[in-house]
């Protein structure tokens, strides 16, 4: 047993930081998942509450406990507070754990945990506003441009991928029944563009379920399909 400790040390200090550090960086960006769409900008005021107002001490920010300490509201009103922010502090949990399995602490996971924290905001803004932020957005994409940058030694992989599936999500647009409405106003468009980017060409295989699940699921769940596709395809390809 302690020999089995002693000989995975830089693995078990490694989880217990990813456990920490995953949630704490998921609680920094709930406030831009609040902040962002109001036009506020998570800099110009100390975290507070969105009902009443108050400044929220350490005791309230403390990631997915202080949450389920209060049971989901203010500490100091009782205005409830969305189970949304604790889901985004599982999930960079969940993804600094996995990306520190998949690459250790090395470039790739760096660029593509800070890939995976623009990604779930992405994905929570547009679950509650229903459009895609093209600041979190163009973040999110340049970091996977870096990451495949630095793997292949070439960005034209990238582009070319994020291009190619931008004709072909444009080609189906054409044909789909809401061609009344402009196919950039249409955030399932970008979502498969920051994959085609992601995934290399010759696995775009990979992709292929994610178009499935987005026929069968209903509208309103396939950010979750989308999101989740972004955050895993990287520990395949």
């Amino acid at each position: 047993m302690f020999a089995w400790v002693a000989a995975h040390e830089f693995l078990l200090i490694g989880l217990v930081w990813m456990v920490v550090l995953g949630p704490a960086i998921g609680n920094y960006a709930c406030s831009v998942v609040y902040r962002l769409p109001r036009g506020k900008t998570p800099f110009e005021r100390h975290p507070y509450c969105g009902h009443c107002n108050a400044d929220l001490k350490p005791i309230d920010l403390a990631p997915i406990i202080s949450w389920l300490s209060t049971r989901g509201k203010c500490r100091y009103c009782a205005g409830p507070v969305p189970g949304i922010y604790t889901v985004i502090e599982v999930a960079c949990g969940a993804v600094f754990v996995a990306y520190f399995l998949k690459f250790g602490i090395s470039e790739p996971f760096l660029l593509l945990t800070t890939y995976a924290v623009f990604t779930i905001i992405l994905a929570a803004i547009h679950w509650q506003q229903g459009w895609i932020a093209a600041t979190i957005y163009s973040y999110a994409f340049a970091c996977v441009a870096l990451a495949r940058t630095l793997s292949e030694h070439s960005i034209y992989p990238t582009i070319k991928g994020a291009f190619l599936m931008l004709m072909l999500m444009l080609l189906l647009h054409r044909f789909s029944k809401q061609r009344h409405r402009s196919p950039f106003e249409r955030p399932w468009i970008w979502w498969f563009v920051l994959l085609g980017a992601l995934v290399p060409l010759n696995e775009w295989q990979l992709i292929a379920p994610v178009f499935l699940l987005k026929l069968l699921v209903p509208k309103d769940a396939r950010v979750i399909v989308y999101a989740t596709a972004a955050l895993v395809l990287p520990l395949f390809v």
